[in-house]
């Protein structure tokens, strides 16, 4: 066997192991979801209103932050028993400016501004410790919270384990563009990913808002990682190391998908980046949690590598189509599995994805042969974001632009 028959060999058996490991897991999401909608179980009763703060770190954000604040001035939650924390983090637009004005409106709303931006991850921290409440919730500034964001997450906390509770997405902008449909596509089905794995007892990483954290459970920790661009994810292999109960509720949050192809680039990059970072620094985490999760977590934040194998294959494929490289007989158990492997991708979103969004033929046909040209990118980002984290480290910091585009709320 020479060296690229082995490889393709290797490619072969590692997607093969994938689809084993990944459909399960999908399959419980569908089932729970087509059963009873996402993160169904049972919470506590209410209970008296603790004191809560709501940290939003913004920078640049003039096009959403206004339609945010007026959304948390409108939850169904004492305000007497409210704060919200806005760290503006030396924006160079009118973020600061609205923010000043919804503060002057509500005192509860405190604005702290910053010249200097550190990060997200520094951002939240600074905005903690000038935070009171007992139960800390995080929101980006394109989030639009449901009214009862806050009373439905505060019911699970009666369990006094319990030290953070995250909610789900939404998206408020599917019709702004293919990229933003594809995007959207694509988080309802990791949506469906952690619905099965919280059922399964796997890892399930936080979303960087719509997360409702304990005061003393973050002070366990540490709080966030300043020093990580995905300081979401990496906080939550921490409360799992630690030991610390979260819970997966169904609170929804509507928010921006990426709409052009450069703010999704962006965002890959240092979501593929940040948690190739995240499991290098973490890869001895089946030391302090068990080992089935340990391993889940380093499938999840190793996940990038795997999107860019799966370009190697499919250019492989192609080329051995085209007579060029490997012969293309030769290609063929490799075509199988990866074949598989997209008719699985293609049937959960026809079933469930597309259903949900009453997406017609013509449209889901056009989104199929979009998903490939999509997929391309996602695999050009991944591999931007592994040269990163093995030659730029912390440097890289992308920020996502926002739009402020609104349709009718989706999926």
């Amino acid at each position: 066997m020479n060296f690229a028959d082995g490889f393709v060999l290797a490619l072969t058996i590692i997607f093969l192991a994938y689809f084993a490991y990944a459909t399960p897991i999908i399959m419980v999401g569908v089932w729970r979801y087509k059963k009873h909608g996402f993160a169904s179980e049972e919470p506590g009763e209410d209970w008296d209103p603790p004191n809560v703060s709501i940290l939003v770190p913004v920078k640049n954000e003039e096009k959403v932050v206004g339609r945010l604040l007026d959304a948390i001035t409108k939850l169904d939650y004492p305000k007497e028993n409210l704060e919200v924390v806005v760290v503006e983090d030396g924006s160079r637009d009118r973020t600061l400016e609205i923010c000043n004005d919804f503060s002057r409106q509500y005192p509860w709303i405190k604005v702290f501004h910053r010249d200097a931006s550190i990060g997200k991850g520094d951002a939240l921290n600074f905005g903690f410790n000038k935070s009171t409440g007992e139960v800390i919730a995080t929101f980006d500034a394109d989030d639009i919270p449901e009214p009862l964001a806050i009373a439905k997450a505060l019911r699970y906390f009666n369990d006094t384990e319990v030290g953070a509770v995250h909610g789900y997405h939404r998206t408020l902008n599917l019709q702004e563009s293919i990229v933003a449909r594809l995007a959207a596509y694509e988080t309802f089905l990791y949506r469906l990913a952690n619905d099965g794995k919280y059922a399964l007892k796997l890892f399930v990483a936080f979303s960087g808002s719509n997360t409702f954290f304990r005061r003393t459970a973050l002070e366990r920790v540490g709080l966030w990682d300043a020093n990580s661009i995905v300081e979401d994810a990496e906080l939550a292999v921490r409360f799992a190391r630690a030991g610390i109960p979260t819970k997966l509720a169904p609170v929804e949050c509507w928010q921006e998908m990426p709409a052009k192809v450069k703010s999704l680039l962006k965002q890959r990059i240092r979501w593929s980046g940040g948690n190739i970072q995240t499991g290098l620094k973490h890869w001895d985490a089946w030391r302090s949690m068990s080992p089935s999760k340990a391993f889940d977590m380093e499938v999840l934040m190793m996940s990038p590598i795997m999107a860019i194998l799966a370009f190697v294959g499919w250019a492989l494929l192609a080329l051995g189509v085209g007579n060029v490289g490997i012969p293309v007989a030769e290609l063929v158990p490799l075509f199988i599995v990866m074949g598989a492997l997209n008719i699985f991708y293609f049937g959960t979103l026809l079933t469930v994805v597309v259903a949900q969004a009453k997406t017609g033929l013509v449209s889901y046909l056009t989104l199929i042969l979009a998903t490939y040209p999509y997929a391309t990118l996602l695999s050009i980002a991944n591999f931007v974001g592994l040269i990163s984290v093995l030659f730029l480290g912390r440097k890289l910091w992308l920020k996502t632009e926002k739009t402020g585009y609104v349709d009718s709320p989706h999926l």
